[in-house]
């Protein structure tokens, strides 16, 4: 790990790396930012402040996949209700799901930003589907994603120490 690692950086390409392998693991599951900042936070050579700043990076990674979904999700919305009734039914069962948590919108996004519960992806989707306005959505998503990443890799390191 530490001859993959320092060969990354030798190149600069670990804040590169970590980012796209954050965008992917933002959809693919099998790909673990979570495993990947814990085994970079126990192993590593890397200082408290480079691991931060691992930790920022992979939650700007995750977050941008789930911009990009939100905003997929949200486009085939408006683009699928016009042209197919049976989508809009489905859109009116998620909006009335959505209007009983409309009140709660924030403490949704938080919980899947930060605890990961419902997962921030199917929030994401979800979000964009019932029309969560995005400057609600997005600065929610960054911060909870940075306190949870943060958490997860101090976690590790203090851990192996």
């Amino acid at each position: 790990m530490q001859s993959l690692l320092h060969s990354l950086d030798a190149f600069g390409g670990i804040y590169v790396a970590l980012y796209v392998f954050a965008v992917i693991s933002g959809i693919f599951p099998l790909a673990n930012s979570e495993l990947a900042l814990g085994a970079l936070g126990a192993s590593s050579h890397y200082s408290w402040g480079e691991l931060m700043l691992f930790a920022v990076i992979v939650a700007l990674g995750q977050s941008t996949t789930h911009a990009i979904l939100y905003w997929l999700s949200r486009s085939a919305a408006k683009a699928g209700s016009k042209r197919r009734p049976w989508i809009e039914k489905r859109l009116e069962k998620a909006h009335a799901i959505g209007e009983k948590w409309k009140t709660s919108e924030v403490l949704l996004i938080v919980l899947g930003a930060t605890i990961g519960i419902p997962p921030q992806v199917l929030i994401a989707i979800l979000a964009g589907a019932i029309g969560i306005r995005f400057r609600v959505f997005l600065p929610i998503d960054v911060a909870g994603r940075i306190a949870r990443f943060s958490v997860i890799v101090a976690v590790a390191h203090y851990a192996a120490t």
